[in-house]
């Protein structure tokens, strides 16, 4: 029974087309061919197709292999399979509908994150002067950020948390913008293949929160020695 299957696995010989295939080399199939009418050596002539997935299931059933192994019990294990080509070519529709969704929906991510990059960017600017627009451009690199992790890429996954902590220091949190700073640019530089850009982004950020926080002490400073004390 199970010379059976493991002919159908690993047979002497593989025959399709014009090229047989021996397991350690290759050999002509005239003197194959020959040597099989010759001597009347028993072969099976089987799609490849059917060939394939009848493999595919053997692999993955236990339940089929017993079966199929019940019904082939008596039968003799040819010496060799022939594998001609599929009369039906196969299309797999299923996974075609399913690559085309993907791939719409890739773009249409991609279109909404180029909207969001825009929008984000103008909300960014305005961000120095009115904190609301500050608050506005964290929600938006939040956004990105969701896009990003679908996309599953992980440079951009960087740049949109990067982004918040540019509203961060905007909106006066320094500590826990110097936390997500901090911890991109040691990642970058962990990478196998490390991203300029990303880096130079991370010490621009880093620069900016350098400037903003000591602007920031030098008013507290200034403001203290107004009033003075009580």
């Amino acid at each position: 029974m199970d010379q059976v299957v493991w002919i159908i696995y690993s047979p002497e010989f593989y025959i399709y087309g014009l090229v047989e295939f021996e397991k350690n080399h290759f050999s002509h199939l005239q003197s194959l061919v020959y040597a099989v009418k010759r001597k009347k050596r028993k072969f099976l002539k089987l799609d490849c197709v059917f060939v394939h997935y009848f493999i595919r299931e053997l692999n993955l059933s236990d339940f089929y292999r017993q079966c199929v192994l019940k019904n082939v019990c008596h039968w003799k294990a040819p010496e060799f399979l022939m594998l001609t080509s599929t009369k039906k070519d196969l299309i797999d529709y299923k996974w075609n509908e399913r690559m085309s969704t993907l791939a719409r929906e890739r773009c249409e991510v991609d279109h909404a994150f180029s909207w969001l990059s825009t929008l984000g960017g103008a909300f960014s600017a305005l961000g120095d002067y009115m904190e609301q627009c500050a608050e506005t451009a964290g929600k938006i690199s939040i956004h990105q950020f969701k896009l990003a992790f679908r996309i599953g890429d992980p440079n951009i996954q960087s740049r949109c948390r990067l982004y918040l902590s540019l509203s961060l220091i905007q909106k006066k949190q320094y500590k826990r913008a110097k936390i997500i700073i901090k911890w991109e640019y040691q990642r970058a530089l962990n990478q196998t293949v490390i991203d300029s850009r990303l880096v130079k982004m991370c010490k621009g950020i880093w620069s900016k929160l350098q400037y903003e926080y000591s602007l920031y002490r030098n008013n507290i400073r200034r403001i203290k020695r107004s009033f003075g004390p009580l």
